[in-house]
C-alpha cells in the first residue's frame, strides 16, 4: 500500500472549528500515485500539538484504509492555509 501513497501530500480536508479555535480534522482526500482520489473518514484523533503563536499544528490520527486500520499524520499550515499528509503507519 505504501508504495502507492506520496508523503507530505496535499490534501483537501473537511474539519470542525470551535469557537476557541480549536481544529479537529473530520475526513479528507488525496490523489495517490496512480491519480485515484482516496477520501479517508477518520476515526478517532490520537494527538494534537495545536498551541497558540505556532506556526502550524500536527494531528495523529487513526482510519481505515483499502480496509486496515491505520495512523496517519496530518499538518495544518496556519502560514498557507493549508493541509498535508505528513506520514501514514500501521
Amino acid at each position: 500500500m505504501e508504495t502507492i501513497l506520496c508523503i507530505e501530500t496535499p490534501v483537501q480536508m473537511i474539519s470542525c472549528t470551535d469557537t476557541n479555535g480549536k481544529i479537529t480534522p473530520m475526513r479528507f482526500r488525496f490523489r495517490d500515485r496512480s491519480g485515484e482520489l482516496v477520501t479517508i473518514n477518520i476515526d478517532k484523533v490520537i494527538s494534537t500539538d495545536q498551541e497558540r503563536g505556532s506556526l502550524g499544528v500536527n494531528f495523529i490520527c487513526t482510519a481505515s484504509l483499502y480496509g486496515t486500520q491505520r495512523t496517519f499524520r496530518l499538518r495544518y499550515s496556519y502560514y498557507a492555509h493549508e493541509w498535508r499528509m505528513a506520514g501514514i503507519g500501521c
